[in-house]
C-alpha cells in the first residue's frame, strides 16, 4: 500500500510543477519577454506529456491522477487565455469556448462510470497548440482562424458528450 501511494506522488508532482507554471507564465507574459513566456508554457506543456507517460510506466494510474491531470490543464490554459485577454489579445467570450466544455466534463465525471468524449481530448490537446501557436505568431488573423477552429471544436466536443450521455442513460 505504502509503495503504491509513492508511486503515485511522482505523476502527480510532474503534474504539480504545471499547476506552479501557470502564475509564473502569467506574470511573466504580462511584464517580461514573450519568448520567456514561451519557455515557461513548453515547460508546462512537457509536464503534460511526461506526467501521464510516468504514471504508466511505474503502473499508478488512476482516475484521481486523472482527474487531477485534466483539472490543472484546464486552470493552466484559463491562466494563459485570461494573460491573452489582458493584451486585448481575445474576447471574454472565449471563455465560454473554454469553460462550458470543461464544466460538461466535470459534470458527467461525476457519474458512476466517467462519461469520456473521446473529441475532448482533442479539444484540449488544442488549446495547447492554440496558445502555442498564439504565443508563436501573434497576429490578429492567426488568433481569429484559431478561435474560429476552437468554436468548432467545442460544438462538437458537446454534442458528442451529449450523445455518449444519453447512451450511457440508456444503457442504465
Amino acid at each position: 500500500m505504502q509503495r503504491r501511494l509513492s508511486k503515485q506522488v511522482i505523476p502527480s508532482a510532474i503534474t504539480l510543477i504545471r499547476l506552479a507554471a501557470a502564475p509564473v507564465f502569467y506574470y511573466i507574459f504580462l511584464n517580461s519577454s514573450c519568448i520567456l513566456a514561451i519557455a515557461v508554457f513548453v515547460l508546462a506543456a512537457f509536464t503534460d506529456i511526461i506526467d501521464g507517460m510516468v504514471a504508466r510506466n511505474l503502473g499508478a494510474t488512476s482516475d484521481v491522477g486523472a482527474y487531477l491531470d485534466a483539472s490543472v490543464d484546464f486552470i493552466l490554459i484559463l491562466v494563459v487565455f485570461s494573460a491573452f485577454f489582458q493584451k486585448s489579445w481575445y474576447g471574454l467570450s472565449l471563455f465560454a469556448l473554454i469553460i462550458v466544455p470543461f464544466m460538461a466534463f466535470v459534470i458527467t465525471s461525476g457519474l458512476k462510470r466517467p462519461v469520456y468524449d473521446p473529441v475532448g481530448k482533442y479539444l484540449g490537446a488544442f488549446l495547447m497548440l492554440m496558445i502555442f501557436l498564439t504565443l508563436l505568431i501573434p497576429h490578429p488573423m492567426i488568433r481569429k482562424v484559431l478561435t474560429l477552429i476552437l468554436l468548432v471544436l467545442s460544438t462538437i466536443s458537446m454534442i458528442s458528450r451529449i450523445r455518449y450521455l444519453s447512451r450511457e442513460v440508456e444503457m442504465a
